[in-house]
């Protein structure tokens, strides 16, 4: 269920990429990602839980990064135990724009479902 949004607030964006997204040429998607994150004072949090590849959130910090996002960091949560982390729930609310990678779908919903982590992201959507 989204969070509730105030009177005063609009919902922010949902940008659903579908995977293999250009990361290297033109990065189009990615491009306009920070863009609607803030662009260089954009603080985009990378959510890797999808992916098994270890190098993944490491990787699309980079990318942020390099394409003017003001920060990127990854949030690497494996397990739900991790996501009651209150250093990464607090580094989490920080975010201005929030990537989970492709990978494995059903991860996401099964190690962040229903848990502190998908809660803030609903309410960090609606605010």
């Amino acid at each position: 269920m989204p969070a509730k949004v105030e009177n005063d607030q609009v919902r922010g964006y949902l940008v659903p990429v579908g995977g293999a997204e250009d990361k290297d040429g033109n990065a189009a998607i990615l491009r306009r990602f920070v863009e609607i994150s803030g662009g260089g004072a954009a603080k985009i949090a990378i959510i890797p839980t999808a992916s098994r590849l270890p190098d993944t959130g490491e990787r699309y910090v980079s990318i942020f990064s390099n394409l003017g996002a003001g920060e990127a960091f990854s949030l690497a949560y494996e397990a739900r135990d991790q996501t009651a982390r209150e250093d990464w729930l607090a580094r989490l609310d920080t975010a201005t724009g929030i990537f989970l990678t492709g990978g494995n779908q059903l991860r996401i919903s099964t190690i962040l479902g229903g848990t502190p982590v998908a809660k803030a992201i609903r309410r960090l959507n609606a605010a």
